[in-house]
């Protein structure tokens, strides 16, 4: 393991407004307009103007190895848009350098650290449901781990942090049951504990934690810079003892520094500040300083983060720690650092088969569900109760073909909601893995879709399996074999599309209220209600694009191709195709031509390409679009 010190000194964030109503903060003439002259990624140049607010101002703070540093500070202070600082998860663009000497170095080197060597532990969790504990944490630990690490050290690696975090005893238990809140805490911990990165930020790790577990994590944390891991917490008024174990604290006010040093020197310099009250008796230490930040920031002018700022560089040094005696080895150059690491740990295989054996466990859980069992059940039952045993005679045409269309309907309305959701509830835990370069974007692709055409679309096809026969549709191995196969085809192409939507459009709401618009226009361009050749032409051609069209035209030429119906004339009930002329028994090739379905498409198998050819544009669509956001 490499060891890495981390300086951002005289560091402004500014980031573009979401509303530019928002006030913004006033900042010193000389960081209106600054030009850097770097021979590296860092040199960009911003302008601090309109549509700007500032988060975070000229901020320096340094983060060593065999140290463990907390960042403490009001909500709003910035301590959290200073964790995506050190782990250069911010455009570049957002960031300001103050001056000629202002700079992120890391080993003294200008620049970023390595994604590989950084792990960031976030105050909200995003594990999934369907996962154990430790099948969570060994999905971590192999892909940050080089294929040359065999299987057992692997497992064993997992149980250390298992062990370390007291996770043991629910290592079986699902995420989404049978643990509390503060154990998804140290799972969340756990998860990037297990790669041992040079570099750990954690934002508010001990919230949700009750005070002995809370210690027992921080004890952990402390253990693990004596290992010469560079480790920040950011603490919310921590008690005695765990505030007895920081080395380094770093103060922040409404997005300035108010102390950095080591933690056993701010209680003498904040009493030192004009207007702060002496540490009463019986008191946290880290209760005082938070009430005074709080009432510091409450005053007309406030003095922390101006005092701070004017005092000389000496006095500044004197809180620091000086002491070099853990850092022996010589310590390895940012080129150095960035030559020696590879962009991903293991290679595409390893990826696509860790990924795919995760997604699968995932939509088992969220598919193969005993609700969606009983809902699939009650679709069979009503479906075979109105449709039951058709007689194979002219009179009940009408009905098999309502039947094939019903059962496009049905199914496909539901998974493109599914779809579009899917992928939502991942976006960002697929977004903060690939930041961590865990894994390339296509082996998850892959992976997303061969768990969306087997968990999502099992129900769908025994659903079409169990109302083939008890409706009474065609009885040939042949046809229901085909049948199930378009039917597949079908649902799978409206899962694509769910999948497309939720990528292409970030925000639920809305693609939630989009899906079931363009399921109802696709469904209507199938060709059931109006066939494709009575269609207006302005919208005719959007029928080429509907997985409806081509799925009951594949129905229909799969039930009555090639053979012939008998007719009924007794009967006053459906569409009886004797009742107009036509010489019975009745040809199903006539029948076929009945739905306007003619030319190239009356072919099954022109409909079964078609349905593929659409997954492969909405799937290579989706990808393309992932490719670029995530």
């Amino acid at each position: 393991m490499e060891t890495i010190q981390l300086s951002i000194e005289n560091v402004t964030y500014a980031p573009l407004s979401r509303s530019i109503a928002q006030p913004k903060k006033k900042l010193s003439k000389e960081l209106k307009s600054i030009e850097v002259e770097n021979d590296n990624e860092m040199d960009d140049v911003v302008e601090i103007g309109e549509g700007r607010t500032v988060v975070l101002d000229s901020i320096s703070v340094e983060v060593k190895p065999y140290r463990l540093t907390a960042w403490m500070g009001p909500s709003g202070s910035g301590k959290s848009s200073l964790i995506k600082i050190a782990a250069g998860l911010v455009p570049k663009g957002d960031i300001v350098l103050g001056s000629r000497h202002s700079h992120i170095a890391v080993n003294g080197s200008t620049g970023e650290i390595p994604k590989n060597m950084v792990s960031v532990v976030w105050q909200d969790d995003l594990l999934l449901s369907n996962l154990s504990v430790y099948e969570t944490v060994e999905f971590a630990a192999r892909l940050k781990t080089s294929s040359s690490i065999g299987h057992e050290e692997v497992k064993s690696m997992v149980d250390q942090v298992l062990s370390e975090l007291g996770l043991e005893h629910v290592k079986n238990s699902l995420i989404g049951g049978g643990i509390s809140g503060g154990e998804r805490k140290r799972v969340s911990v756990a998860v990037e504990l297990v790669g041992r990165p040079s570099v750990l930020l954690l934002d508010e790790p001990t919230s949700g934690l009750d005070a002995t577990s809370a210690l027992h994590l921080m004890q952990t944390l402390k253990d693990l810079t004596n290992l010469g891991h560079s480790v920040v917490a950011v603490v919310h008024q921590p008690r005695t003892k765990i505030f007895d174990l920081i080395d380094d604290l770093l103060l922040l006010s409404k997005g300035k520094v108010a102390y950095s040093g080591e933690a056993r020197f701010a209680k003498e310099y904040l009493e030192s500040v004009p207007g702060i009250s002496s540490l009463p008796p019986q008191t946290g230490i880290a209760d005082w300083i938070m009430d005074s930040i709080d009432a510091d920031q409450k005053r007309e002018e406030p003095q922390l983060g101006k005092a701070w700022a004017e005092l000389d560089q000496k006095t500044k040094q004197s809180f620091q720690n000086h002491d070099r005696t853990k850092v022996l080895r010589r310590v390895s150059s940012l080129k150095e650092l960035k030559n020696n690491v590879q962009k991903y740990q293991v290679g595409f295989w390893t990826q696509l088969r860790l990924l795919v054996h995760r997604s699968m466990k995932q939509r088992r859980g969220e598919k193969l569900t005993t609700a969606s069992l009983l809902v699939t059940l009650a679709y069979i039952f009503f479906t075979s109760l109105f449709w039951w045993q058709l007689p194979d005679t002219t009179d009940r045409i009408f009905e098999r073909g309502s039947l094939m269309f019903f059962i496009i309907v049905a199914q496909s309305n539901r998974i493109v909601t599914e779809g579009v959701t899917v992928f939502q509830q991942e976006r960002r835990l697929v977004a903060r893995e690939r930041a961590k370069k865990l894994y390339e974007t296509l082996p998850y692709f892959i992976a997303n879709s061969v768990a969306d055409g087997t968990s999502s679309i099992l129900l769908p096809c025994l659903y079409g399996c169990i109302v083939y026969w008890t409706s009474g549709l065609r009885p040939s191995a042949a046809a229901f074999f085909t049948f199930e196969l378009i039917l597949y085809l079908t649902v799978s192409a409206a899962q694509s599309m769910g999948l497309f939507l939720s990528i292409a459009i970030p925000n639920l709401q809305i693609s939630l209220m989009l899906a079931p618009l363009l399921t109802l226009l696709l469904i209507i361009l199938g060709g059931f209600y109006i066939p494709i050749q009575n269609m207006n032409v302005a919208i005719r051609w959007a029928s080429w694009i509907s997985m409806a069209r081509y799925g009951f035209q594949g129905f229909i030429i799969n039930e009555f191709q090639g053979r012939t119906i008998e007719c009924n004339h007794d009967t006053t009930l459906g569409v009886n195709f004797a009742d107009n002329g036509v010489t019975c028994p009745v040809n199903g090739d006539d029948v076929i031509i009945s739905y306007g379905i003619e030319g190239m498409v009356a072919n099954v198998w022109v409909n079964v390409a078609f349905l593929i050819l659409l997954q492969v544009v909405l799937r290579s669509g989706a990808f393309v679009l992932l490719k670029r956001t995530i």
